[in-house]
């Protein structure tokens, strides 16, 4: 029988997050700042906590280790500050690194939490006495100032926007799909496709063309001409979202390849926007 005061199980963490801060602190290059955030943004934390529960009994830890908190229970994150005299929220990669902070930390009646990036990204939002966070703090720590956090978060809510038109756009079972050329290709939204397309060498050609469906629901088809490519579908859909943002009717951008059905269907009996080697191609006017 487990006993009662056992550190609880955690969650499984991302090892990956350990390493990528050590690997920065012998190179703190761009790239590896950029590893770092990448597995920041979808790792559990662990933070120190002081709980004050006005009155109520301590509650006893479940069968898993998991302790439920009274309603009214006030929660506040411990922080540190730095040579200069900011404030810093904690957090910690595994239970291996709160260990050894607790080794040395002053202080008595800390308990830890589990919190994810996005809580930590709040939270500064709202303390703006806060200037950041501390990552493992120690020999192997990592600080990260909170304009950082923002524009992270700031960028990790738009590619889940992006994620988002895309599930809605998906065709479905039975829906009807009309797709016409567009009378007018906007270089607004064509250009800045084009010049993700230039670095991205297996994409022979494009086709854009607008998607009715169910003769309700439009939204812009683009079609590449190359093998499915996640990352550069969401660069692309990054860089057409300005133009289709500032459109006073909304419509969004569905993204798929030449070997798809409907890849298949938007690109019969059209001409590509943009080619390999070419770039941008320019339509020419009947005469």
């Amino acid at each position: 029988m487990p006993e009662q005061n056992a550190t609880p199980k955690a969650p499984i963490f991302n090892p990956e997050l350990k390493k990528s801060i050590s690997a920065f602190r012998d190179d703190n290059s761009p790239q590896n700042l950029n590893t770092i955030i990448n597995e920041l943004v979808k790792s559990p934390l662990l933070a120190p906590a002081v709980f004050d529960l006005n009155g109520a009994p301590a509650p006893k830890p479940g069968p898993d280790g998991r302790v439920q908190l009274p309603k009214n229970t006030k929660i506040s994150l411990v922080m540190i500050n730095s040579k200069e005299g900011k404030h810093y929220y904690l957090a910690f990669s595994d239970w291996d690194a709160v260990h050894d902070w607790e080794k040395n930390a002053v202080g008595q009646g800390r308990q830890i939490m589990m919190l994810r990036f996005d809580d930590f990204a709040n939270m500064l939002e709202k303390n703006k006495e806060a200037s950041g966070l501390v990552l493992n703090p120690g020999e192997n720590s990592l600080r990260l100032e909170a304009p950082l956090i923002a524009s992270v978060k700031k960028q990790k809510d738009a590619l889940a926007q992006v994620r988002k038109a895309q599930e809605a756009a998906q065709i479905h079972p039975g829906d009807k799909v009309t797709i016409v050329e567009p009378s007018v290709l906007p270089d607004e939204l064509a250009d800045p496709i084009c010049e993700v397309l230039k670095d991205a060498p297996g994409v022979g050609s494009a086709y854009l063309q607008i998607m009715i469906v169910n003769e309700t629901r439009k939204c812009y088809l683009l079609v590449l001409d190359g093998p499915k490519d996640e990352k550069l579908f969401t660069a692309v859909a990054k860089a057409a979202r300005p133009y289709l943002a500032g459109r006073e009717q909304k419509m969004d951008l569905t993204i798929t390849t030449s070997v798809s059905p409907l890849g298949q269907q938007g690109m019969r009996g059209s001409e590509p926007f943009y080619r390999k080697g070419i770039g941008r191609v320019e339509e020419e006017d009947d005469e």
